[in-house]
């Protein structure tokens, strides 16, 4: 079984794919467990309700994926997964990445819990900050010093190549 997150981006890129309900019956037939997280859910609950695509409401299409897909596979931000993100913030910063904690902060926990909970993959098209250079060099670093495993990072066509 693989273990998944998606980067809240990815909600949005499949909002808008044609091809959406041929991916999220894809991933419920797989091999594949998407796991969700308070601070992604709530980033899609503050999609604006005027938000419209092709005629359909892209908030609540977007949260009704992501219950579709998480169901009951829903992951705590823990003391630990705070304290991890905010080492890698401050590995980040000393590698010389660009963006500050705040604008990094959500990014960072994600990953934070994936790494925690031994995710196998985060799903992101974040090339800016969640994905980006850095911020990969940044997990590897800490996690290798506290003997953790680095997910995956895996882009959405790439995830979409998988079940599409």
């Amino acid at each position: 079984m693989k273990r998944t997150i998606f980067d809240t981006n990815i909600y949005g890129e499949l909002a808008i794919d044609k091809d959406v309900t041929r991916i999220v019956e894809g991933i419920g037939k797989s091999n594949v467990a998407v796991y969700g997280l308070n601070v992604i859910r709530k980033e899609l609950r503050d999609t604006p309700k005027s938000s419209i695509f092709e005629e359909k409401n892209l908030r609540i299409t977007m949260l009704s994926i992501y219950d579709n897909l998480v169901k009951d596979h829903t992951l705590n931000v823990t003391n630990a997964a705070m304290e991890l993100a905010k080492e890698y913030g401050i590995t980040y910063k000393n590698l010389g990445g660009g963006k500050s904690h705040d604008e990094m902060a959500n990014d960072l926990l994600i990953v934070a819990c994936a790494s925690l909970n031994n995710l196998d993959i985060v799903v992101s098209d974040d090339c800016h900050s969640l994905c980006s250079e850095k911020a990969v060099q940044s997990y590897k670093i800490v996690n290798d010093l506290k003997k953790l495993r680095t997910p995956n990072f895996l882009r959405y066509n790439e995830l979409k190549r998988w079940f599409a």
